[in-house]
């Protein structure tokens, strides 16, 4: 009986666990204008880090494969198709890729291709917009980030979890709409149980940083805990 579960989480990890557990905490991507190069951490099984040129980049700003696509579906005509009239599953949970199309377009390797998704769900051609906006005319150029908009570097407590990714989206909800604080409440009741598990899972997970040798700050170190912007800043934005 302990053989036959054994062999079934062995069967089940790679698919419902292991982009959750003992792996990078999040895969990162530092968007740098003055090098004009975006700058890739994730975990090997998913491609390993990279160095990635801006001026090759292509954005899909509606677009998510669904679910149940496999790897043969990417080649096949038919199953492009049903996937441009389909995009996201029945949900429709779209959001935005960055391509990097292969150097060569008849190298059946595909060497240079790359693929990452960026982004919450349903960000969409406003994230899109401001990150193109960023790196082409530089950081006056685009509006100051809100509290909502800022996502916690390293580990974070259960009461950390709870107010800034559980609670974080609903509360900027109610105070754009006007909404009252009740579906906010309930996602409060229905979370706060399960946020110490959550901050326990982060901490079976490392946080990945960027290699030195690719000086991808340009020498303008950043710190790798906390949320918000630096605090005092570090450097003079520019």
């Amino acid at each position: 009986m302990r053989r036959g579960g054994l062999l079934f989480l062995r069967a089940l990890w790679p698919q419902a666990f292991a982009s959750s557990f003992f792996t990078a905490l999040r895969p990162r991507y530092r968007f740098n204008r003055t090098t004009g190069k975006v700058y890739v951490l994730r975990p090997d099984r998913y491609g390993g880090n990279v160095v990635l040129d801006w001026s090759r980049v292509k954005a899909h700003v509606n677009w998510c494969a669904p679910r149940e696509m496999t790897w043969d579906d990417l080649r096949d005509p038919v199953a492009r198709q049903a996937r441009q009239a389909n995009g996201g599953g029945p949900m429709m949970i779209l959001g935005l890729v960055l391509y990097w199309p292969s150097f060569d377009p008849d190298d059946m390797q595909r060497k240079g291709e790359e693929v990452l998704w960026v982004g919450p769900r349903f960000a969409g051609e406003g994230l899109w917009q401001y990150i193109r906006t960023f790196m082409e005319e530089g950081i006056d150029a685009v509006p100051v980030p809100q509290l909502g908009n800022w996502v916690r570097k390293g580990y974070s407590s259960a009461s950390e979890h709870l107010e800034q990714v559980q609670l974080g989206a609903s509360k900027a909800l109610d105070e754009a709409t006007g909404r009252s604080g009740a579906m906010t409440a309930a996602v409060n009741v229905a979370q706060a149980p399960w946020s110490p598990l959550h901050a326990l899972a982060e901490r079976l997970c490392y946080w990945p940083t960027f290699p030195d040798e690719w000086n991808s700050d340009c020498g303008q170190k950043r710190r790798e805990s906390g949320i918000g912007p630096e605090e005092p800043l570090r450097w003079v934005a520019r």
